[in-house]
């Protein structure tokens, strides 16, 4: 009996040093890696189960033009916070860490880059000053929020982009857009963190596309939400 719970607690601790995403864990001194990575498709997976459905194919010959984008954040230097909590029944908090961001804006720049997946091609730049042929917007990002924290056994991430939409005859549009996401926090990895971090953030710039995606057809834009 003793040897069939050591191969199951090795056959357990093997799962966990193989599961992805993990990295190793959280300390206060190293910055998360702010690099974005989009969702697998279904079939990018390794094993093939579903993730998400495909991307939906929003814009058609559409061009995106970021000349500006921004790392707002009242608090730039973090992303988050794990709260420690004791083994008791109330689950008292022991102790709270901050989790250190990296690079704000080249983590926000790479998931503009990703807006391809729904039919998009981004251009870091203004547009040029004679009109193209082919349907364009330009967009000014920043990012507003990005936070993670831990919640029982769980992660969760709110992230907020704030964008200024260039309309035709000079005026403007000021939209937000909220991500949320959410995963299980199996070892407090700071590859966990940055998970649901992605996650929020991929959120949030699909519904972005949504919205330029509209401007690209010549449509107006829903009604804005309230400013953070």
């Amino acid at each position: 009996m003793n040897n069939r719970c050591h191969r199951v607690a090795v056959a357990a601790l093997s799962v966990f040093c193989f599961l992805p995403g993990l990295a190793h864990a959280l300390t206060e001194e190293e910055p998360l890696g702010m690099v974005f990575e989009p969702s697998p498709v279904p079939a990018e997976r390794a094993d093939g189960s579903p993730v998400m459905s495909q991307p939906q194919q929003l814009a058609r010959s559409c061009t995106l033009y970021l000349p500006r984008i921004e790392d707002t954040r009242s608090n730039k230097a973090n992303a988050g916070n794990l709260t420690l909590m004791m083994p008791t029944v109330h689950a008292t908090p022991r102790s709270v860490q901050s989790l250190r961001s990296g690079d704000g804006v080249a983590w926000t720049r790479g998931a503009l880059q990703s807006m391809s997946r729904y039919g998009f091609q981004t251009v870091l730049g203004a547009p040029p000053a004679a009109p193209v042929g082919t349907p364009q917007v330009t967009a000014e990002v920043a990012l507003r929020l990005a936070h993670a924290w831990s919640t029982d056994l769980n992660l969760v991430s709110h992230v907020v982009l704030q964008v200024s939409y260039r309309l035709p005859g000079g005026e403007s549009a000021l939209r937000q857009y909220h991500g949320m996401g959410t995963g299980t926090n199996w070892v407090n990895g700071n590859g966990e963190f940055m998970s649901v971090l992605n996650l929020g953030l991929e959120e949030a710039v699909r519904r972005m596309a949504s919205d330029a995606a509209l401007l690209c057809e010549g449509k107006p834009l829903p009604p804005p939400v309230a400013a953070l």
